[in-house]
């Protein structure tokens, strides 16, 4: 089995994702700042980030754009096509506490957008509403997750488990689907017989699966450290006027996880290949 073939495949998943929660929460950090509520930004984001992705949306000309305002009482994102307002919609990260969302839907606060929430939030208010708050496909575990990492917030052990959970699925899934490509079309043309393109596959869904589970606790690990660290230090503290040296140290939990997740997904791969080569 060709094994030097999937190195660098199997840790696609692991640094894209890592990449993507690393950008979402930077954005996120940008626009609103640090605060207990960035969770809600980063499912912002993500909504936005998910409808200007889709192919449906890209072909029909249609966008989504986050509200001028973090703090709009209305409307979070509006939707375009072309120059032309199609939609908008309020967004809601409150599984925790959904109270206060029940009472502004039932009085018609948002009679006139679309609800959105996350899907926590969505099951948690059903049945509890005048107005539908639809299911935005996004959980509440994962906002969270990618704010804590954001703000520099050690993760619980729980929180640990779930992310590399939710990696290791994630790497394995990718993987997987990479090398088949590359593996039919081999047997296709005939330089690769099905028994060798089936211990391919396998093979770089393990090898996927490990570096995206070992990636994904090392990121969150790294950022909850870096910020304790720099917590620790006053340094943040002595930066509260702002400017350039602010913002590299705001950012820093985010961008340290994300290399300690590419790096600890690459070693991962490497002592894979090591231990079955």
């Amino acid at each position: 089995m060709s094994k030097n073939n999937v190195i660098q495949k199997s840790n696609v998943a692991n640094v894209s994702r890592n990449g993507y929660e690393m950008k979402a929460g930077l954005e996120a950090l940008s626009r609103a700042g640090k605060n207990k509520n960035l969770h809600g930004h980063v499912h912002e984001i993500m909504f936005k980030d998910g409808y200007n992705a889709n192919p449906i949306n890209i072909l029909n000309g249609k966008s989504c754009h986050l509200t001028k305002s973090p703090t709009a009482q209305m409307k979070d994102v509006v939707m375009m096509k072309g120059n032309k307002v199609c939609g908008h919609a309020q967004l809601k990260d409150t599984a925790g506490s959904i109270g206060k969302t029940v009472k502004q839907v039932n009085s018609g606060h948002y009679a006139k957008t679309r609800v959105y929430g996350t899907t926590e939030t969505a099951t948690k208010v059903a049945g509890k509403t005048k107005q539908v708050v639809h299911d935005s496909g996004i959980s509440s575990a994962t906002t969270k997750r990618i704010a804590d990492k954001a703000l520099g917030k050690m993760p619980s052990a729980g929180a640990v488990g779930a992310a590399a959970k939710a990696g290791g699925i994630a790497g394995a899934a990718v993987s997987a689907g990479i090398e088949a490509v590359s593996s039919i079309g081999g047997v296709i043309t005939g330089d690769k017989d099905v028994v060798d393109a089936a211990c391919d596959i396998t093979y770089a869904g393990a090898k996927g699966g490990a570096a995206g589970y070992a990636g994904a606790a090392a990121g969150s690990v790294a950022a909850g450290a870096t910020g304790a660290a720099i917590a620790a230090s006053g340094i943040g503290a002595g930066l509260a006027a702002g400017g350039i040296a602010a913002t590299a140290v705001a950012f820093a939990p985010a961008v340290v996880g994300f290399g300690a997740a590419c790096a600890v997904g690459s070693l991962v791969c490497d002592l894979f290949d090591s231990i079955f080569d």
